[in-house]
């Protein structure tokens, strides 16, 4: 069902997770998401004081990432940015657990760091970026059975940097026939036009992570890759 510049932004966490991020840009993503309707401001942790400071009293959720894009932090420095993130003021956390161990079938391993990470998050949100685009079928289902048994409240497909690739339907039904429905998908990577995003929602996902929020809702042409 197609959905309207409105409602779809009600979807979209609204991204700016560049290493060269200044001030200004973040206090401009936090207009946009107010001015736009965003569901979320998606920053890095270090921005997630001032982020809830402009955000407060508005229905605008704070979002924070943590172990991206590499994902090989140790499994006790991604708890401890958990925590910090969320003290911050961050309501919800993109996680990236350890893909490379993923690739070297070192399974029982990730579900303790992921267990971990999930009692770090404590009442907040938290997602599970699993780099489909870098996994075969056997690790990628391997690794949505670990997120569901760890308690994720998100799978999503993408975290929009390094091997995970772009978003893509077959990625999104992929998550979604794997997940109960208590699970949710969200999708990220290379959305950039209201098709985009109308396509992903049709196919399962529930949130969308995109730095082109205003071109998503306006039909501008930008050139946001998250």
């Amino acid at each position: 069902m197609t959905q309207t510049p409105e409602q779809v932004a009600g979807r979209i966490q609204h991204t700016e997770v560049s290493p060269t991020a200044d001030q200004e840009r973040v206090e401009e993503l936090c207009g946009e998401c107010i001015e736009y309707g965003f569901d979320g401001a998606m920053v890095q942790a270090c921005w997630a004081p001032l982020v809830s400071d402009r955000l407060a009293d508005t229905d605008v959720t704070v979002c924070s990432a943590v172990g991206f894009p590499m994902g090989g932090d140790r499994p006790i420095s991604k708890a401890a940015a958990i925590r910090d993130a969320v003290a911050a003021g961050a309501e919800e956390v993109d996680v990236m657990p350890n893909i490379g161990f993923v690739k070297s079938g070192r399974f029982d391993e990730v579900g303790r760091e992921m267990d971990l990470l999930v009692e770090a998050s404590g009442d907040a949100t938290v997602k599970a970026m699993l780099e489909l685009g870098a996994l075969d079928d056997e690790e990628a289902t391997r690794i949505v059975e670990l997120a569901v048994d760890a308690g994720f409240d998100y799978v999503k497909n993408s975290s929009g940097w390094g091997e995970g690739g772009r978003a893509t339907v077959e990625r999104i039904e992929f998550l979604r026939e794997r997940t109960p429905d208590d699970v949710k998908v969200k999708a990220s990577g290379g959305i950039k036009t209201l098709a985009d995003a109308n396509e992903l929602l049709d196919a399962g996902a529930d949130l969308l992570g995109a730095s082109s929020g205003v071109e998503i809702v306006t039909g501008a042409v930008g050139d946001g890759e998250y």
